[in-house]
């Protein structure tokens, strides 16, 4: 009995207690970055080194483009740095002033702020954004604190315009302001396929200086400013470039594309409509007016995922 009293002891004396931090290092960032947001606020808690790898900026921005990747693009990153900047030079005691813990302002202008986006109850969250800016991106993000710049898809219209959005994690859905509204709220419940990262970073009051007027020809598919009213933002409108009335429409003949005017259709009006068409002058690279509505830039839509997404809306219609 003595014996094997003796034979257990050692084997518990010989037994060693590994933790996380005996792995090798690149087998602990590996686990890292399998583990959820929750899962390392949890390992976080363990210990002070443990809270340290945690806050990697390298793992939350790979968090950030596995979930907002899609949403969240230039535009949102330049404002978050915007905010971050603003935190980071101004003194604790004149940030803790704030009483509305607000940084940013639903009234601003551009370029100091490009869509008037800003951080709600920022205040606890100070010491956070100054030392693991990527962390606090992602948590202002998920907890609907940061509103940022998106363009929101009107389906029966196939048109989208500028807003700023916030996240509801419980509905998984957004709510937004839009500068027409005055940043007043102007929808909630949004779905995630209804909004996306503006592709240009022009403002919705300056005309997009656009390179591809002399390549457009018949057929292509464009997005091109527009807007009913000339004191209104303008908005991203789905058209096609279409023939000259005086083309017989014959590929072998058709001279459309190097033709000064331009014609605009757009699809989500029935044939005869007066807004069914509209000719531009494709040398001019400034605000025109045709049909009783005023256009600026032109997207040409390259992409096959933003084609298909425009047919998909008209589809729905």
């Amino acid at each position: 009995m003595s014996s094997e009293k003796n034979c257990v002891s050692k084997k518990q004396k010989d037994c060693k207690v590994y933790s996380l931090l005996d792995l090798p290092e690149w087998i602990l960032d590996c686990i890292l970055e399998c583990l959820s947001p929750l899962d390392l606020f949890r390992v976080a808690e363990v210990c002070s080194s443990l809270r340290d790898k945690t806050r990697s900026d390298a793992l939350w921005e790979k968090l950030i483009k596995q979930k907002w990747g899609r949403l969240v693009g230039d535009v949102a990153h330049q404002e978050w740095l915007w905010h971050t900047t603003k935190i980071n030079t101004q003194s604790l005691l004149l940030l803790q002033q704030n009483q509305g813990g607000l940084c940013g302002s639903s009234t601003g202008v551009w370029p100091s702020l490009s869509f008037n986006s800003y951080l709600e109850n920022f205040i606890d969250f100070i010491t956070l954004i100054k030392s693991c800016s990527k962390m606090a991106f992602y948590i202002c993000l998920e907890s609907g604190r940061f509103w940022f710049p998106v363009q929101l898809y009107k389906t029966s219209k196939l048109f989208c315009y500028d807003v700023i959005v916030s996240y509801d994690s419980k509905r998984d859905t957004f709510k937004a302001r839009s500068q027409t509204g005055g940043w007043r709220m102007s929808e909630q419940n949004i779905e995630w396929d209804r909004l996306r990262s503006p592709p240009v970073d022009t403002s919705p009051r300056e005309v997009h200086m656009s390179n591809c007027m002399n390549d457009l020809k018949p057929g292509d598919q464009i997005e091109i400013q527009m807007k009913k009213r000339k004191e209104s933002p303008f908005y991203w409108c789905y058209a096609v470039i279409g023939h000259l009335e005086t083309c017989n429409q014959n590929v072998n003949h058709c001279r459309c594309q190097y033709s000064d005017n331009l014609v605009v259709e757009f699809k989500q009006y029935l044939a005869g409509s007066i807004n069914k068409r509209s000719v531009l002058n494709r040398n001019r690279y400034e605000e025109q007016v045709s049909m009783l509505s005023w256009f600026g830039g032109i997207r040409k839509l390259d992409k096959e995922e933003e084609i298909e997404k425009w047919n998909n809306l008209f589809a729905s219609r």
